[in-house]
């Protein structure tokens, strides 16, 4: 599965550069981190303000080492970022999932972007949408994140 998107360089307030990508199933229920940036995964999960709904839907302080090492990363760079992720079907079975991209402004202003991912045979391409928590930040003239995309090329 790959996942791409513009990385926004927003000049109108300090950046906390805080990211996280996980997966969910269709009913809501946790099925598995893909992507957090490092302070995030290190005990900034411990902040209620920073990406709040990944927070609160992980034990990520139960994580194993071996998944710890395998999801946590820097924050990518500005620009256009493609991340590849490998969906092994012990981890995630073929189905439809919810896939979320959650990102920190500042304060405990965030942005989810949200959409469907198939995990199939087949070719797909869907476009995420963007809502604000608690609202768009005030100084923020357009958002973190644009072009979100995910894609399967089985």
């Amino acid at each position: 599965m790959t996942v791409s998107f513009q990385l926004n360089n927003l000049e109108n307030y300090p950046r906390s550069d805080q990211l996280v990508i996980w997966l969910e199933k269709t009913d809501g229920t946790f099925v598995k981190t893909l992507f957090v940036s490092e302070y995030l995964s290190y005990g900034g999960y411990n902040d209620s303000d920073i990406c709040p709904d990944w927070s609160s839907n992980t034990n990520w302080e139960e994580a194993s080492q071996e998944e710890f090492d395998a999801v946590t990363s820097a924050t990518p760079s500005i620009g256009l970022v493609q991340m590849e992720f490998i969906c092994s079907n012990e981890q995630v079975p073929k189905g439809e999932y919810n896939i979320f991209i959650e990102v920190h402004l500042t304060a405990d202003y965030n942005e989810l972007y949200s959409g469907k991912v198939k995990v199939s045979r087949r070719k797909y391409r869907n476009q995420l949408l963007v809502s604000y928590k608690p609202d768009k930040y005030a100084k923020a003239t357009y958002d973190v994140l644009s072009n979100v995309q995910t894609s399967l090329n089985e």
